[in-house]
């Protein structure tokens, strides 16, 4: 990371991804925003409150002297089952949530970014990294699971 045009390069891509995500979210029929697509899968409204989650993750380790965390593939949280109010005020907040992320991105200077470490699961990463494959890779990851689910629920030539 050379320049602070770069890191604004970045700051803009993480508002991109988010304004995709959202598009997606926004496709949801009514109804079925706690649909899984089995048992072991997350629903729509869970998704939502797990991308809530990283950024806040992203945010906390910005902000606190422990540079340190352990990513867990999967969650042994509850699935969340939420109504239409509390999902939209997901959604609201995951839009915030980017104002916010891509504030503390286009914040950093490129020695920073460069610098920072991160210690995760038995490594240590450059906070470049971590942003770009634990927060926006992810959230990516996460956006082509809801296409997918979103196609399941509308089928290949009907609309729901």
């Amino acid at each position: 990371m050379d320049t602070q045009e770069s890191i604004n390069k970045i700051a803009d891509f993480s508002s991109e991804i988010r304004k995709l995500t959202l598009k997606r979210l926004e496709e949801v029929p009514d109804g079925y925003i706690n649909w899984r697509l089995n048992n072991t899968a997350m629903s729509f409204a869970h998704i939502v409150q797990h991308l809530i989650d990283v950024d806040e993750l992203f945010f906390s380790l910005v902000t606190s002297k422990e540079k340190q965390f352990q990513w867990e593939l999967g969650s042994e949280k509850p699935h969340i089952h939420v109504d239409k109010t509390t999902y939209k005020t997901l959604i609201e907040k995951l839009k915030g949530l980017q104002t916010e992320r891509r504030k503390i991105i286009s914040s950093f200077d490129p020695p920073k970014m460069n610098n920072l470490t991160i210690k995760t699961d038995g490594e240590i990463i450059s906070f470049w990294w971590f942003l770009m494959r634990k927060v926006l890779e992810h959230e990516t990851y996460h956006r082509g699971q809801i296409a997918a689910y979103l196609k399941v629920l509308k089928g290949e030539s009907s609309q729901l």
